[in-house]
Parts: structure tokens; sequence; C-alpha cells
């Protein structure tokens, strides 16, 4: 291409170019970018392309323009490598086709007004997206959060999602219209956000209250979980199966006959941007899982009250799958679980009962996976007659197997 496409990312609220950007402009053939942006260059008498979707298309059509040795710019908001339109068009144009120009971005702006670094948040986008997991995922880790907001999840609709997860240990900040002679700057709890309004062009600013407080990914004593009495996968056998899962970033997890949802919770702590269900029958176990959620602040985990298989007709497909409980005496539930698990994921079983342990191997033979298992037998310390004896707890059988790409 004879051209390059030009990214010019202009100034948050006043949408100006640089000097250098504003003579890139000026030399172009095709203006193209957001209608907002567009109209913030009614002097520009060539034509504009508004952006479209799907992306793959919209690239095309900036394609086909530069193989006909037309100058384009592509008009953006702030840093467009910022969760902005350059990190799509690149890997579809090449990089050696698209030049970058970026801008002060909105993160920054908001950053300043609050004397803060923008380097201490971690920066993440609802803008086009219905995903609250990366956010959730990151105030599990105690982090500061900037977030980008649309038209949906305004201020107030990210305020009711926190409200109702329990979270109650940040603060909100919602700045609008930046350099604006409207700016606005309001700062509170996310309850004084509920029926909060602003103009569209917001950022929302979420900090941790207390930066000392932390959880340990593993060893949580099982006592510290709300639970029915004995009713707990405990804490040598929930770590085993946890490791065995081999949770990576960005997953979809399900915790099947979750008790008191001690193994999701744990498992919660370890990559990032992933969700955890957490699928039970009984209300009042469900009572404990949500409770458990709080007191550990495990926001990436959602209990789920049903009977399965029915229960999970509504949840994506998971990645990782740990059942233990809820295979019964049929099998109708682990089956539903290896039809709806995604090639290439993993399946854990735990298992104190002999049909249990049968009915997963039968399938796992029938369905020609290659699988594992293992029996753990763990004694932990425990006090009698001024002494102390070794208490054993039940053997438990694991049984794991991935399931094969093709399937």
């Amino acid at each position: 291409m004879k051209h390059p496409l030009q990214i010019i990312g202009l100034h948050p609220g006043t949408l100006k170019p640089t000097t250098e950007a504003a003579a890139t402009i000026s030399k172009a053939d095709v203006l193209s970018g957001g209608k907002r942006l567009l109209e913030s260059f009614p002097e520009f008498k060539g034509p504009k392309i508004p952006f479209a979707s799907p992306v793959k298309e919209y690239a095309e059509t900036l394609r086909k323009m530069l193989q006909e040795s037309k100058k384009v710019v592509l008009l953006a908001d702030g840093d467009p490598l910022l969760f902005g339109i350059a990190s799509s068009l690149i890997p579809l144009l090449g990089k050696e086709n698209v030049v970058v120009t970026p801008a002060v971005s909105a993160i920054q702006v908001s950053s300043a007004r609050l004397a803060r670094s923008w380097k201490d948040f971690e920066i993440i986008s609802l803008h086009g997206r219905n995903d609250y997991s990366p956010l959730f995922g990151a105030m599990q880790r105690n982090r500061d959060c900037a977030v980008y907001t649309d038209s949906i999840n305004t201020p107030q609709t990210i305020a009711r999602r926190l409200v109702e997860k329990g979270v109650n240990n940040y603060s909100m900040a919602v700045l609008s219209r930046l350099e604006t002679p409207d700016e606005q700057v309001t700062q509170g709890e996310p309850e004084s956000f509920l029926d909060f309004t602003c103009p569209d062009l917001n950022i929302v600013i979420l900090t941790a209250k207390d930066k000392e407080l932390s959880t340990p990914l593993f060893g949580r004593d099982d006592d510290s979980f709300t639970r029915e009495k004995g009713l707990i996968t405990k804490l040598p056998v929930r770590s085993a199966g946890i490791a065995l899962l081999g949770l990576r970033d960005k997953q979809t997890v399900w915790d099947l006959g979750a008790g008191c949802g001690s193994v999701a919770i744990e498992a919660s702590f370890i990559g990032s941007g992933s969700r955890f269900y957490a699928v039970e029958k009984k209300a009042e176990r469900i009572a404990m899982i949500k409770e458990n959620i709080r007191n550990f602040r495990a926001w990436t985990v959602d209990p789920i009250c049903g009977d399965m298989p029915q229960a999970l007709a509504e949840l994506p497909d998971p990645d990782r799958i740990f059942m233990g409980g809820g295979i019964g005496r049929g099998d109708s539930v682990i089956r539903e679980a290896a039809e709806r698990l995604k090639p290439g994921g993993r399946l854990v079983v735990h298992a104190i009962l002999m049909g249990s342990i049968q009915r997963t191997r039968d399938l796992f033979e029938e369905l020609g996976w290659d699988w594992h298992s293992m029996q753990i037998q763990a004694s932990t310390s425990d006090k009698l007659a001024g002494d102390i004896r070794y208490k054993a707890h039940n053997p438990v059988t694991i049984l794991w197997a991935d399931k094969p790409e093709g399937q």
C-alpha cells in the first residue's frame, strides 16, 4: 500500500488533535471514525466514512481505499491502543500498514483529577461488553480499577452490580465530560450511585479501602467456611482436586454439587478473568455459598440453585468441571457435564461410593477419554486424652480426564 492507515487519537473532551496530527488530517482524502468524532471536523470536505461493525468488514472497506492509494485517516478517542479500534484493526490490516498517533487517554485525565498514578489501576473495559468477570476478578484480587463504560454499563448499573454482589470494601468515583465546561467528578460509596445519572462519556474509578486485605490461594481452614456439619470437600482433597483442574486465565468453571462452595471459592483466586458457577440444589446451601462468597470476597463465583442437569441449561459451556456431588444413582448429570464440556477441557470427579466411581469410569471408557485416578486418605491431628492422635478422613477417589479436541 502506498499510504498507511493513519489512526489518530484526539484529546478527550476537546477532541483536539496535535498540530502534527491536524496537518495529517488536512491532507487526508478520506476521514473515518465514530459519528461524534467525525462531527468535530465540519471543515473537512472529503468523504467521511462512519465506523461500522463487524470490524472485519470495516477493515476491508479501509483496505480497498488504501489499495486505491487514498490517504485515509481514522479518528479515535484518546489512545487508540488502549481498548481502542487500533488493537482490532492492526491484526486485520497488518502493522506495516498502520501508523498510530495516540493522545492522552481518558484514564490518564481521570487519574490526574484524582491525583493518582494511572499505572496503579487495573484498566477494564465494559464498553460494548456484558462480561463483568474481569472486573470482579480484579476486585477479588483487591486491585484498584479504572473502568470504561457505555450507555448500558453505566455508573448506575455498575453500582447496582457491586451492591448485588455484596461488595463492601470499595469506594467509587465517576468522572464525566472530562476536559469540557461540563466536567463533573462525583465520589462516594457504590450505594450512593444507585440512582445516579450522568452523560454517557464517563469513567468509573473503584478504589479498594484496605490494601492489606488478602486471603490465601489454598489452605483455608475448613472451619472458616459456613457449612452443614461434615458437608465440605476437606482441605487435603480440595487442594488436590483444584490442582488437577489445571486452571488458566479467562475460563468458565462449573462446580457441581457445590455444597458450601468451598471448591469454587478457593479455585476462583487462581488465574484472572474466569467465571465460576457453584451449582447446588438445596436453597439452604445456596445461602451458605452466598455467605462464604461475601466472607472471602470471592466476587467471581455465582451460586446457581436448581436440580441437575436442568440447572445447567442456561450456563455457558465450561472449560473445567469439578464434580464433588451430584452423580447420584444415575449418570445423567455427568453425561450432561461431559457433553457440555468444551473440547480440550477437563472434568475432575471426587467420589466416595463405589457406584459413583464405576459410573464415572464407565463413561470415560465409553467416550474414549484417556482418564486417570488416585485415591487419597488423609489423617489430621486431633486432641485426645491430653495428647494428639491422627483422625482419619474418609478415602476419596479422584478421577479426571481431558475431552479430546475432536469431540
